[in-house]
């Protein structure tokens, strides 16, 4: 969900066309990406939790990333070419190990290994193999001091068409490999502020609830004015009455976004609250244990910054899975 403006009346309702919410959710190939860090590996088992629900055919992908450049530099050319000849077998046989660990067999599960810029070796995988879900670690770290896939995550999710479950350190999992059914999503929570962009992610939402029977809360989150404006409230005691209104039309406009026909697919409830749209998901998902958070996302354009857009900041958090929905345009 992204922020709105103070005081602005938004009178959009993202319409959800039926074939997006109707039918059986279909996720034939999944990409999982792994720099083989417990972050990553945690992903992994929900990727194979999900590949196995769905019968999908699984790729796990590791990219070296090396200083290639460096190493032609500072060594002799048979030295380099050695030495990535040895971490491509070294990264071969860790990921032959997690298919054999997860008892994926070699007709469903396939691995991938490259090199080069990770987020580069993502999009071309997901373009080239057909790809309609990405499941991958993060860590979740502040700041800039992180490993490979932690601030990686936080771009694809951003760049790719797909959608993107990203997984940290889940206080509650839907993922069992221990069981015959290894998914067991009972609960989401999907935030929308109304636009197009969080219409997708909100019939993504309904389409994974109704593939394991689960419930769906829809979540709003009206942003109240900012500190700078408390003085001019006292003072204007008039905005006050404007901003409850804001409230009040938003329980209005939140029980018209889904579709009648699709809440006889899955249940559904709602809850409009007021603050900081990051605070207010954060603390309502410590307050219910979502198993899982659905969230849009919009792409970036000419921009590669995603710094302080909401659904960066519930990813970073880390404590509930993610499944971002990046906005198509017309």
């Amino acid at each position: 969900m992204t922020p709105r403006e103070p005081f602005q009346t938004e009178t959009l309702i993202p319409t959800i066309p039926e074939e997006s919410w109707t039918g059986r959710l279909v996720v034939k190939n999944i990409l999982c990406p792994v720099d083989f860090s417990e972050f990553s590996l945690r992903a992994f088992r929900y990727a194979v939790g999900i590949a196995r629900h769905f019968q999908a055919r699984l790729f796990v992908q590791h990219t070296l990333h090396l200083a290639t450049d460096m190493l032609l530099e500072e060594l002799e050319t048979s030295t380099a070419r050695q030495a990535l000849q040895f971490s491509r077998q070294e990264a071969d046989h860790r990921l032959r190990g997690l298919l054999t660990e997860s008892g994926a067999r070699e007709s469903e599960a396939f691995t991938l290994i490259n090199e080069g810029d990770i987020r580069d070796r993502i999009m071309e995988t997901v373009a080239e193999q057909k790809i309609d879900l990405v499941v991958m670690g993060t860590h979740g770290h502040k700041g800039f001091n992180r490993l490979v896939l932690g601030s990686v995550a936080e771009h694809i999710v951003h760049e790719v068409i797909c959608p993107v479950l990203v997984i940290c350190r889940p206080e509650t999992g839907f993922v069992n490999l221990e069981n015959t059914e290894a998914v067991h999503l009972k609960t989401i929570l999907t935030a929308t502020d109304f636009s197009p962009n969080s219409g997708r992610a909100l019939a993504h939402a309904l389409r994974w609830a109704s593939e394991w029977g689960g419930k769906v809360t829809l979540f709003h989150v009206v942003q109240e004015p900012p500190s700078r404006m408390h003085g001019l409230l006292d003072l204007l005691p008039e905005f006050n009455p404007y901003f409850d209104k804001e409230v009040a039309e938003a329980w209005e406009k939140i029980h018209k976004v889904i579709p009648r026909a699709a809440l006889s697919r899955c249940d559904v409830s709602y809850e409009v609250r007021q603050g900081n749209p990051r605070e207010q998901i954060l603390q309502y998902a410590a307050q219910k244990k979502p198993d899982l958070i659905v969230m849009g996302a919009r792409g970036l354009g000419r921009s590669n910054v995603v710094w302080g857009s909401t659904i960066s900041e519930v990813v970073r958090d880390g404590r509930f899975p993610v499944l971002a929905v990046r906005h198509l345009p017309d």
